[in-house]
């Protein structure tokens, strides 16, 4: 088989993550030949290449503009994009302007309305568009959906989603995430579990929120990363906002939502930034007969299954019984190592590296043989316009219709965002 010519956009700290996906993609399918690099910060682009020559045995071509990228590569056949979310729409219209398929990080893009620019030019170009979405991809969170659509536990009712923490510093030490012109916490944050709700209990209705900004200052630098994050984040070179000891944040980092769901069922979203002390964390989904607690996304933890009127979970054995169908896809199985899984046991690096392998397999797939891809674009605006119901909902203190959010009809906290990026 042929193999895909790809480039990938953004070298920091998801650049390196993925570039850990490329190894495991060269181990497992060899696809791919990665052939150049490109950062605006010319170091952290030549940090990723030696890396890359490490892992793959050869080394990219370096570029720190991708004008010039695109130029000196014609025969480009895709291009992953792990950029800031900021510069989405404009890598991806000028990727798809030159016939180039594209593998897009979440979040899809800035705004609502920078979604519906992306998909237009992959539409206008024919080229292929998939969102690097990986919760929904884990082997776990599939066995979720597989025991939701069986029906072995009736209807949906109520989906829980809280995750609470707070530092003085800046997560993954970057400051774009606390500035609502470049996007923002939730956004960044909130979009994993904003499409989960959507792959778990379908198509949000109206929502009703309470957000807010607590922490108004937040210290620069490291302290809060764990030597894990630290290691893949350390070789990226601080922007102009990340210099002093502190910055000045713009962007909500709490939120309280209410979801009705088109199908009648509810969902509860809490998350927070600033919540000092004891972090929390709760994703629970229950049913007319019984619950699930999701396992949490590249953990490999078993799902956790109580019947009405039981006490204590199912076992793994008795899980998979109540989805006697339940085949994971061939590529997820491929990766991880079997079609029936109950929970799997690897390290969160590893986990990680195999979902960012299989979305770039899954663009590999769709490029050569016309096949779907797992999330494509519409996805991508849904969980974006999800995040943004939430934050419009907070700024207007009423209710919104998500699909007045998703069309463009309610866009007053967005309109901001969308003068400063020229949208």
């Amino acid at each position: 088989m042929q193999k895909l010519r790809m480039a990938q956009v953004g070298c920091g700290g998801m650049g390196l993550r993925h570039l850990h996906g490329q190894a495991e993609l060269q181990r497992v399918f060899g696809s791919v030949d990665l052939v150049a690099v490109c950062d605006r910060n010319i170091s952290t682009a030549e940090h990723v290449a030696s890396e890359a020559e490490k892992m793959l045995g050869t080394r990219p071509a370096v570029y720190s503009d991708f004008d010039e990228l695109l130029d000196k590569e014609p025969e480009l056949d895709g291009v992953d994009i792990v950029t800031e979310v900021g510069s989405h729409h404009t890598l991806a219209a000028k990727a798809f302007d030159a016939g180039v398929h594209v593998a897009m990080e979440k979040p899809l893009g800035l705004t609502v309305k920078a979604c519906h620019q992306i998909i237009e030019a992959a539409e206008r170009s024919g080229c292929v568009l998939s969102v690097s979405e990986n919760y929904r991809r884990d082997p776990m969170n599939l066995l979720v959906k597989a025991l939701i659509d069986s029906g072995s536990l009736g209807q949906p009712r109520l989906m829980i989603d809280v995750s609470t923490r707070g530092s003085e510093y800046m997560p993954h030490s970057t400051a774009w995430r606390h500035i609502k012109l470049r996007g923002g916490a939730l956004l960044d944050y909130g979009v994993h579990d904003a499409d989960m709700f959507m792959f778990l209990m379908g198509e949000p209705e109206r929502i009703y929120a309470e957000t807010d900004l607590f922490q108004r200052t937040r210290k620069t630098g490291d302290a809060a990363m764990n030597e894990r994050m630290r290691q893949m984040y350390a070789h990226r070179v601080a922007d102009d906002t990340e210099r002093g000891e502190t910055i000045e944040t713009s962007s909500e980092d709490v939120a309280l939502a209410s979801v009705r769901f088109k199908s009648g069922a509810l969902g509860t979203f809490v998350h927070s930034l600033a919540a000092p002390g004891k972090s929390g964390a709760m994703e629970v989904l229950y049913c007319s007969e019984g619950s699930i607690n999701l396992p949490g996304a590249r953990t490999g933890n078993p799902v956790k299954v109580t019947r009405i009127d039981q006490s204590r979970a199912l076992s793994k054995a008795d899980v998979l019984a109540l989805v006697p169908d339940f085949e994971l896809d061939d590529l997820t199985a491929t990766f991880f190592g079997g079609s029936r899984l109950s929970s799997y046991d690897l390290p969160f690096g590893q986990s990680d590296a195999k979902l960012i392998a299989l979305e770039l397999q899954d663009l590999v797939n769709a490029v050569t043989t016309g096949s779907d891809v797992a999330v494509p674009g519409k996805l991508g605006l849904d969980a974006v316009a999800l995040v943004y119901s939430i934050l419009e909902s907070g700024q207007a203190q009423m209710p919104v219709a998500f699909a007045d959010v998703v069309n463009g009809d309610v866009a007053d906290y967005q309109q901001e965002i969308d003068d400063h990026a020229g949208l």
